[in-house]
């Protein structure tokens, strides 16, 4: 092989150095690349996969990429995929899983070795394509009863009940919800479980049940902060709103302190997800953090085990989430 002469190494090293880049040492692979770079030499990857029976490709669906968490996401599941020698194919649900299922269907036509999904909502003919294709498969942002193979995520009922336990603990007593819709919540039954473990909270500390406030788009910054804002003035007996996300949460601070309300002496507000406009707003949101790079590339680590015939000790991998408590609130008592 021509790449081989021209750095000086075997042809084995040199396919170890494309399929399996993490298993070189640095020096070598660094040889190499300089070799492959210099040649504009091209691997066979249909070759490769009829000599190996995979195809080094890896597919990850994730339901947008305008959210930076799920950017993160990606990334870790890039990193942790590109040391072993693998390519991503990516795919964005838009929140629809009949959307999800007609991506399923074309990627699978890559042959890839393994899918990463987000959530545990799909439709019937997706769980068929993939028990059809057996390959194996990681859910990921979720952690439930009823997971195709394996999961990496959090517990999202705990995520709407600690955040919700933790405004109960500031001394807050008068709640709102600004939520996401109904029908948004029927496709992103994350979402369902974050309200119930909203309303689940409540219930417990024997408080009034918050009156709730539904967005058009909660991906939708100004107009979300908006439709916040007017459900705050409309309702003035409130001490604190509930955002079903950080964008929503910074959303309603920056049009409340247009509108002159003080934040957090008049109205406090906290979110669920922690983007990193989250603690750039003024005051910074208090929210609930959820590791997103984290969640990819254990992932794409709990996939490669299973690729590689390595022993795996748990099927559901939990990464737990953290309340952090900034300026949009007061601190707990």
């Amino acid at each position: 092989m021509a790449v081989a002469k021209h750095a000086g190494v075997s042809a084995m090293t040199v396919s170890r150095v494309i399929n399996q880049p993490g298993k070189v040492a640095e020096a070598t692979r660094k040889k190499v690349q300089a070799a492959v770079d210099i040649l504009g030499y091209v691997p066979n990857l249909a070759a490769n996969t009829l000599r190996r029976e995979r195809s080094g490709v890896i597919v990850a669906m994730v339901p947008t990429l305008e959210n930076s968490v799920f950017s993160d996401t990606v990334q870790g599941i890039s990193n942790a995929s590109e040391l072993e020698g693998c390519q991503l194919l990516l795919g964005c649900s838009s929140y629809s899983p009949e959307r999800e299922e007609k991506l399923i269907r074309a990627l699978l036509g890559h042959r890839p070795d393994g899918i990463i999904l987000t959530g545990t909502l799909h439709t019937a003919e997706t769980r068929k394509l993939l028990e059809t294709a057996s390959v194996p498969v990681v859910e990921m942002w979720d952690i439930a009863a009823d997971h195709i193979d394996m999961a990496v995520g959090f517990d999202n009922h705990g995520a709407g009940y600690e955040i919700t336990e933790h405004m109960i603990a500031c001394g807050y007593k008068a709640f709102g919800y600004i939520a996401t819709s109904p029908e948004h919540e029927a496709h992103e039954n994350r979402a369902t479980k974050r309200s119930n473990g909203i309303y689940a909270a409540i219930a417990k500390a024997n408080i009034t049940p918050p009156v709730r406030q539904n967005v058009r788009d909660p991906l939708d910054i100004a107009g979300s902060g908006k439709i916040a804002a007017d459900f705050v003035t409309q309702n003035p007996d409130l001490d604190a709103i509930i955002c079903a996300n950080e964008i929503i949460g910074v959303g309603a601070i920056a049009e409340l302190r247009n509108r002159g309300w003080q934040v957090p002496e008049q109205i406090a507000v906290c979110g669920i997800g922690d983007a990193n406009i989250a603690a750039l707003v003024t005051p910074g949101l208090t929210t609930v953090q959820f590791h997103g790079q984290e969640i990819g590339k254990r992932a794409a680590e709990l996939l490669l085990k299973r690729l590689n015939g390595q022993p795996i000790a748990d099927k559901k991998l939990n990464v737990g989430f953290k309340i952090v408590c900034r300026g949009s609130t007061t601190k707990a008592n």
